[in-house]
């Protein structure tokens, strides 16, 4: 029997107050989010020598990005005005929206929902750590929110290394073949990693073999647990 968590909404968003900080948080949380968008695509000297098939990959994705951006900013303007007009169970709603999507971005409980799963299949040549490292990035920019591998948790802080029977996940070994589950629409993973020079094309010509599979319910078992932090200490509020 799986255990549930019951997060309680903090009393201080019961008031107007609280309610305005929250509203803040929020619109500073999306600054943030356009600034990294913007740093991650300033690189002018790599757009020099692209050839025209990666121009038009690098404009699609850029379109994408704004696409998305815009439509978080609405998103998150129409959060800002329910919570200056509405009501305690408006607060308490956005809260709790919150907390969800803080515990997929930190991977601390098991999700479900629709996706893909893909399998990788090579030695390591055609398959290595930064070949898995472009996979997830790939399915991160096509939405993902949940990504698991060979039963790992794949979070912000994950990284991957070369061992010589395959490769390591924070330390954990895995092996051929590669099991990547992620959750997000499974029509636009699947076709984010069938682009052409991407991930798929990429280890299908090294030799290894990739299969895509979208399902319409997936779940992510494993999960990643919660560290007490080393250097932050709480603020105790008088």
């Amino acid at each position: 029997m799986k255990k549930k968590i019951s997060i309680k909404t903090p009393e201080t968003l019961q008031t107007p107050q609280g309610r305005k900080y929250l509203a803040v948080i929020l619109v500073f949380l999306l600054g943030i989010f356009i600034t990294i968008a913007i740093k991650q695509n300033d690189q002018p000297e790599l757009l020099t020598s692209a050839r025209e098939g990666e121009l038009v990959l690098i404009l699609d994705d850029l379109t994408k990005q704004k696409d998305l951006l815009e439509d978080e900013l609405i998103k998150q303007n129409q959060v800002l005005e329910s919570l200056k007009n509405g009501s305690n169970e408006d607060a308490r709603k956005a809260a709790q929206d919150r907390i969800d999507q803080l515990i997929l971005l930190s991977g601390t409980a098991p999700v479900s929902g629709r996706g893909i799963q893909v399998l990788v299949t090579g030695d390591l040549y055609s398959v290595n750590s930064f070949t898995i490292l472009d996979t997830v990035q790939e399915l991160r920019d096509a939405g993902a929110v949940a990504i698991e591998i060979n039963g790992v948790r794949v979070i912000n802080s994950t990284y991957f290394n070369d061992t010589n029977s395959g490769i390591s996940i924070n330390l954990t070994p895995i092996r051929s073949p590669y099991k990547i589950l992620a959750l997000g629409d499974p029509e636009t993973l699947a076709t984010a990693l069938k682009i052409p020079g991407g991930m798929s094309e990429s280890i299908t010509t090294s030799g290894g073999q990739v299969v895509i599979n979208q399902y319409p319910s997936l779940e992510i078992q494993a999960s990643v647990p919660l560290t007490t932090p080393q250097y932050a200490v709480p603020v105790n509020e008088k």
